[in-house]
């Protein structure tokens, strides 16, 4: 027996991934030709998000050992998270020809399809899995997972109900009934769920998202525009471009009516009000409702001190742009005017920054976004001999950063 092979299995179940390394790199050396050690090897390489360098182990794998399933799994795996979902399916399809009746085949299979919004697909090879292993908790969550996106909720409860009776200590079962219970404005029953999931595993951002928008959800503006987000998350990539393009051309359209025909303008404005509104309500929610979770006695401990930070910076733009046009108001200073806009537009950019993930690509592209808006405003403000030409761009880049910001985070979405 391989000693070492056995210590670095039993350390990869812990997601010990640095020791497992070590112990299968010592079993490679005393056995050098072993496929099995290469694609536990390279299961390491994908956890340490090292996707190139697994691939290219699981690859040597399959080519010492070609009729092994699980070394099938394994090339399969390493394909998905270097983003060839077709030479992916064709290590599944093969594994699942060597073992028909394998369910973690049809289990990555689903996740495959997950990742490509395919929910209906989604939810077809999880449910081929279940017939194979019935009490799989991570197919059971997948199929709840996919049952949400296609909105059928009462489904997808009783999915978790069954997967929380075979496993009531999986952290991620909890967590995922939280989200259901959401989508039913159930939020005390969500809040308990994503509580015992953190109680379970401390370490679950899944689960602590869903904690602070239960929490946040019980306040009645911010829920509307949660149901945004759930609606708008239901749909694929293509969908939500068609959506976000589709509304803003019928907002261009009811704008020109209203400007070509004041007889209707009464009726049109508040309608192009509201789409304002809630464009504008979309960017700025996420730090706005962080800064009312902080009085929560439950919601304060969820939030990261990345949130803290945004909420702390949209709430002195929010204060600044309110006390500048308070000034304005009661001393008629433009300058009071046009720096109130300045800062009440900058919540735009500020806000979907901090709406992104704290160390993804999007993060840094949108940070130097926002840093260049920003200084363009001030010479706008300070400036007055290019001021209307820095107040043109300043006002262009406001417009165009929903544009870039949902393209950057959609990208963003993609990566491992």
């Amino acid at each position: 027996m391989n000693i070492h092979l056995e210590r670095g299995r039993l350390l990869l179940t812990q997601r010990r991934t640095a020791e497992a390394e070590k112990e299968f790199r010592q079993a490679l050396a005393n056995d050098p030709h072993n496929p099995i050690v290469l694609a536990l090897l390279a299961e390491c390489y994908l956890d340490s998000k090292r996707f190139a360098e697994a691939l290219e182990l699981s690859q040597q794998a399959v080519g010492m050992g070609p009729t092994n399933p699980f070394l099938q799994y394994t090339l399969a795996r390493a394909f998905f998270y270097n983003k060839n979902t077709v030479k992916a399916r064709e290590a599944i399809h093969e594994g699942l020809r060597l073992n028909p009746y394998d369910a973690d085949f049809f289990y990555l299979d689903a996740h495959i399809y997950f990742y490509e919004e395919k929910w209906e697909a989604c939810l077809s090879a999880a449910e081929k899995g279940l017939e194979i292993n019935p009490e799989s908790v991570n197919l059971i969550n997948l199929r709840a997972q996919a049952l949400i996106k296609l909105n059928r909720k009462k489904e997808a409860a009783q999915t978790l109900d069954f997967a929380l009776h075979k496993a009531p200590e999986d952290s991620f079962s909890h967590a995922n009934k939280g989200w259901v219970a959401i989508e039913q404005d159930q939020y005390e029953v969500a809040i308990r769920h994503f509580r015992e999931a953190l109680r379970l595993n401390p370490e679950s951002e899944f689960a602590r998202a869903g904690l602070k928008e239960a929490i946040k959800a019980k306040n009645v503006f911010y829920r509307y525009i949660l149901k945004y987000f759930l609606w708008i998350g239901k749909m694929n990539q293509r969908g939500r471009w068609i959506f976000i393009i589709g509304i803003y051309v019928i907002y261009r359209i009811i704008l020109e009516i209203a400007q070509n025909y004041p007889q209707l303008a009464s009726l049109l404005y508040p309608i192009i009000f509201a789409y304002i509104l809630f464009a504008f309500s979309s960017w700025i929610a996420l730090p706005v409702s962080n800064l009312f979770l902080r009085l929560h006695p439950l919601g304060k401990y969820a939030l990261t001190e990345d949130e803290i930070k945004g909420s702390n910076i949209v709430g002195s733009l929010g204060v600044a742009a309110i006390g500048s046009l308070l000034v304005f108001y009661f001393r008629g200073i433009d300058f009071f005017l046009f720096s109130g806009a300045y800062f009440a537009l900058m919540l735009i950019p500020v806000g979907g920054v901090f709406g992104t993930e704290s160390t993804g690509k999007a993060r840094k592209q949108l940070t130097l976004y926002t840093f260049a808006l920003a200084a363009v405003g001030l010479i706008a403000l300070f400036v007055p001999t290019i001021g209307s030409w820095a107040v043109l761009l300043f006002l262009f880049g406001i417009f165009a950063y929903g544009w870039v910001a949902n393209y950057l985070i959609s990208k963003d979405a993609k990566e491992f």
